[in-house]
């Protein structure tokens, strides 16, 4: 099994990109699942074809759905839906308000990944192609594993003890609805499911992040942004795509220089896919997996194309180190400028641009290392 995400920042082209790549793995002969978990769902747009909230066919070896959020909360939720909801009630709430709070914030998303979960026990696919939100949701969804494992850990077994002691006394003073041993063990398996899924998301020799940008200023920033915190999470990213890039006689192409410049360096050692501006939408099947081979020139779009980790943050003895690894480093000068968030590093010709998380950026770079091809910078 293979799962490669796509995100990136919203009207980057990250559906079209996800959409091509399914296309083109499917004429291999191996059975591809293409899943829109973006609530702002265009993915029946850009393959021209009704989706529904269960895979369909598409074309040969190609399955596409969109999940609806409602339904799926029903499916990996209900038990727990149905308790939240007899809360509201009892406190006198409308039954039909009662049923639209009882879906709870990251519901949506949780429900929408879990069917990820299912599909790997199906077993009837070689690959599953994510079509995610756009990068600040995706982030949101995927820092999440620490406090599911909390809950199972701490919260749910104490819990479910104390409210099997005091159910009977409780019952016989108030109607107050305590939930039921059936509920707590719906919430245990929900989280064990989550928590499961985080694991297969972070093993690097099954999924795969794809950021998809376009040169210019904010998407860079934003995208940066998410390649941090993607690897901090534990997320592999084995490429980065480029769209939109126009030829060097069109009147854009010096500003997107510069641009261009920045990227290359911002993600190294990831490889950079470049896919051109074209001036005609893409559409359907057809032109989907000529897309797909323009980006992957006649390579595996399945394929791991980076694995190791292109930076670290340790802490040893207090002290805050960021390694990061280039290629073909010489022994040269280093300078190096930090401004807030911004890490700009200058290697004789070679700079980098690298975008800190906050745990560094209230903190001082105050000298720098090279060893080999990885140079370490130590805060104060």
């Amino acid at each position: 099994m293979r799962i490669i995400l796509f995100t990136g920042k919203g009207g980057v082209g990250k559906t079209t990109v996800a959409a091509a790549t399914g296309a083109y793995a499917s004429t291999e002969g191996k059975k591809i699942l293409l899943i829109s978990v973006d609530p702002a769902h265009s993915l029946s747009d850009v393959l021209e074809k009704e989706l529904s909230s269960e895979p369909i066919k598409i074309s040969e070896n190609l399955f596409a759905q969109e999940v609806d959020v409602y339904y799926s909360i029903e499916r990996f939720w209900g038990e727990l839906k149905d308790y939240i909801k007899s809360l509201f009630q009892w406190k006198g709430v409308d039954e039909i308000l009662a049923e639209e709070l009882s879906v709870l914030p990251g519901m949506e998303e949780v429900s929408s990944f879990l069917w990820i979960n299912k599909h790997i026990k199906d077993g009837f696919y070689d690959a599953i192609i994510l079509d995610a939100a756009p990068t600040g949701e995706t982030l949101r969804f995927l820092s999440i594993p620490d406090v599911a494992k909390w809950w199972i850990d701490k919260i749910l077994p104490i819990q479910k003890r104390v409210v099997k002691v005091v159910r009977p006394a409780v019952k016989a003073v108030t109607d107050f609805p305590l939930p039921e041993d059936e509920t707590y063990d719906a919430a245990e398996k929900l989280f064990n499911d989550l928590f499961s899924l985080y694991k297969t998301l972070q093993n690097p020799e099954i999924s795969s992040v794809r950021l998809v940008l376009n040169p210019e200023k904010m998407v860079i920033r934003e995208t940066e942004r998410a390649f941090t915190y993607l690897h901090l999470y534990g997320y592999p990213v084995d490429a980065v795509i480029l769209n939109k890039v126009v030829e060097e006689n069109n009147f854009l192409y010096n500003i997107q220089k510069n641009y261009l410049e920045r990227i290359e360096t911002s993600f190294e050692p990831l490889p950079v896919l470049r896919i051109p501006y074209y001036n005609k939408e893409i559409l359907g099947v057809r032109d989907l997996r000529k897309l797909g081979e323009e980006i992957y020139k006649n390579e595996d779009p399945l394929r791991i194309f980076h694995k190791d980790k292109p930076f670290e943050i340790v802490n040893l003895d207090g002290e805050y180190k960021l390694r990061l690894y280039f290629k073909n480093l010489k022994k040269d000068k280093i300078s190096i400028f930090q401004k807030g968030e911004d890490l700009s590093i200058r290697i004789g010709n070679q700079k980098r641009h690298f975008y800190l998380p906050r745990i560094l950026t209230d903190k001082k770079a105050k000298e720098a290392v090279l060893k080999g091809n990885l140079l370490e910078i130590v805060f104060e």
